[in-house]
This record gives C-alpha cells, structure tokens and sequence, in this order.
C-alpha cells in the first residue's frame, strides 16, 4: 500500500498568472513630470492617475501615438490646470515607452520628457 499526496493547486508555479494591477502616479507641473513607479512589468494592468499640478494646461503623451496606422501602444492626455484622469492601460510591449509633457499654449517651451520602462 502506498501513500500519496496531492500539491494543492495553489502551489503550483505562476508562469501563466498575470501580475495585479499597478497604479502609476504621474504629477505634472509648470516645470516637470514625475512618475512612480517609472516600471512596470509586461502583461500587466497599469492604471495611470494623471494629475496636473501646474498653473496651466499641459499634455502628457506616453507611448508611440503620434505613428500612422496599425498597433499604437500609449495615449495622450490634456489636463486643464488641478485636474485629475485615470487611464488603464494593459501592458502588451517590452521595452521603453518615452513620455513626454508640454504647455499646447507655448509650443516653442521645451518639453518635460522620461522613460516609463517594462520589462
């Protein structure tokens, strides 16, 4: 006679399990744009609260959206200023995805620019 015993099925390894989802802080300014987490891992869900902080109105593009046709990966937003979006986002790509920010009111002011990495 011999004994056996069965893994539960929880103990079984998560290759296939997707990460939860991850909440992405971006503040936005007259002078700079701070995200954190600035990663994120692929196959998850990223929920991006945009806040805009500044005394003007500011655009955040994140991704690739200015590109033609087929699969863009990001967004852009325009926050007016203390005004706060949440956007979802499922992080399919790995690699960087460059952000950026701007006043739309002053196109010749630098943009505020980083990198939101997924690995």
């Amino acid at each position: 006679m011999s004994l056996m015993i069965a893994a539960p099925g929880f103990a079984q390894p998560q290759t296939t399990s997707t990460p939860q989802m991850l909440l992405v802080k971006v503040i936005i300014t007259d002078n700079a744009i701070t995200m954190k987490p600035s990663n994120a891992q692929r196959g998850s869900t990223a929920l991006f609260i945009i806040s805009n902080h500044g005394a003007k109105s500011h655009t955040l593009l994140l991704g690739d959206v200015k590109r033609g046709l087929g699969k863009k990966i990001g967004f852009a937003r325009t926050l007016r200023p203390d005004e706060q979006q949440t956007v979802p986002m499922f992080l399919d790509y790995r690699g960087p995805l460059p952000f950026s920010g701007s006043d739309p009111a002053d196109a010749r002011k630098a943009a505020m620019k980083g990198t939101f990495r997924i690995t």
